[in-house]
């Protein structure tokens, strides 16, 4: 698909800044979840509450200009189901739709940036045609498809969940010291020096 390349969360970003769609901070803190965790960039956006996912995928359908797609309108062959890796597909919860010799159509959970789009053509070898679809939608329908779609991602959302806490617990819980703690230490070595001074 020409200007595939396009189809990036910064591009997105800007979209959203220029039209006042979300908070700047909004959209700061979900670009630093992408990049920092590894984080989707739509699903960040979705749950801060600040955009529904209709409205963000209107936004990516008239600023991309891609068409969209309920995932669970299209009537999918079998064999086209497993042209995905399943750890790719479930990761970015993408929905094969039809594969037309080389040419593979997705329903995209909102925007899934150009370089997983790429990963998809190299893992499949066939050129990958996008269309919008929503989150809610993609999670439902792959859950619809494939059994161990669902266990799959309960396991994920407890992996970030711990490791939101992880990033949320202070040092000293996970075996370095917090600030109170090297207080403790400077008011000990303080006393001791004192000590020591007072000495004959």
């Amino acid at each position: 698909m020409k200007g595939l390349d396009k189809l990036t969360s910064i591009r997105l970003a800007e979209a959203l800044t220029q039209k006042g769609a979300v908070p700047n901070e909004v959209i700061t803190d979900a670009l630093y979840s992408q990049d920092r965790h590894g984080e989707s960039f739509v699903e960040s956006l979705v749950e801060s509450g600040k955009i529904t996912e209709w409205d963000l995928a209107k936004l990516v359908v008239e600023h991309f200009q891609v068409p969209f797609l309920m995932a669970s309108s299209y009537d999918v062959a079998e064999d086209v189901k497993s042209v995905i890796p399943k750890e790719l597909m479930f990761r970015h919860m993408l929905v094969p739709l039809d594969k037309l010799g080389d040419i593979l159509t997705v329903a995209m959970p909102i925007l899934t940036p150009f370089e997983i789009l790429m990963q998809v053509r190299k893992a499949t070898q066939c050129d990958v045609f996008p269309y919008v679809g929503l989150i809610s939608e993609n999670r439902k329908v792959l859950g619809e498809r494939f059994a161990d779609y669902f266990p799959w991602a309960k396991a994920r959302l407890e992996e970030r969940e711990r490791a939101r806490q992880r990033r949320a617990t202070p040092q000293s819980a996970s075996g370095g010291a917090s600030e109170d703690d090297w207080q403790n230490i400077f008011d000990t070595g303080d006393a001791h020096v004192q000590d020591g001074l007072r000495r004959p």
